[in-house]
């Protein structure tokens, strides 16, 4: 059986960015770019991703314009990605699959031919950082709140836990409680707020 490729992710809810961003810098991280993020979910139409703790999404990237930033990598300004169940107790860790897209706009039309359902659209303002190969993301998402998340991707699930301690004591030299990471999703988190 081939290894798979996970997304192991801590997600902190925080009161404010500005002091994060000095704590980050100061503990080696590299400021990189910010780009809003604009994700388009869909619910399948066979069964339920709520229930089966999936996701489908079309996200489009737009970067912020900054002659002094690093963009962070050469990914598509849109993209497919599935996301898996959650698989760690004390992440939001899971497979995440993408492909990048020409146009989003299209690709949304053929998943409602297909027959899925559109169900809501997540807008974040998201500035990064790296520091020891975890990419760290201060989030202000819009109608949910403001968080910091961690995450590294790791090629199977034997590196899921020490990826996961690796980001922990991250968190812990910026001065918070790996304790106080939640596992919902920004969507589970939005659609909390704007219910269906």
């Amino acid at each position: 059986m081939s290894e798979s490729r996970f997304e192991v992710e801590v997600k902190i809810p925080i009161e404010e960015a500005e002091q994060l961003r000095v704590n980050l810098l100061e503990i080696g991280a590299r400021k990189l770019n910010t780009e809003t993020q604009i994700d388009a979910y869909y619910d399948h139409p066979c069964r339920s991703f709520p229930d089966t703790d999936e996701a489908i999404r079309i996200r489009t990237r737009q970067h912020h314009p900054d002659h002094h930033q690093v963009i962070m990598d050469d990914r598509p300004l849109n993209e497919l990605t599935y996301k898996g169940p959650k698989v760690d107790p004390l992440s939001k860790t899971r497979i995440e699959l993408s492909v990048g897209l020409d146009d989003s706009r299209e690709a949304g039309i053929i998943l409602t031919q297909l027959g899925f359902k559109a169900i809501a659209e997540v807008t974040k303002i998201r500035s990064f950082y790296v520091i020891r190969d975890i990419t760290v993301s201060i989030d202000d998402v819009i109608d949910v709140g403001l968080f910091l998340e961690l995450e590294r991707v790791v090629d199977g699930e034997n590196q899921i836990i020490p990826a996961r301690e690796d980001i922990f004591e991250v968190v812990r030299e910026l001065g918070l409680n790996p304790e106080e990471s939640i596992r919902d999703s920004y969507l589970e988190m939005y659609l909390g707020k704007n219910p269906l």
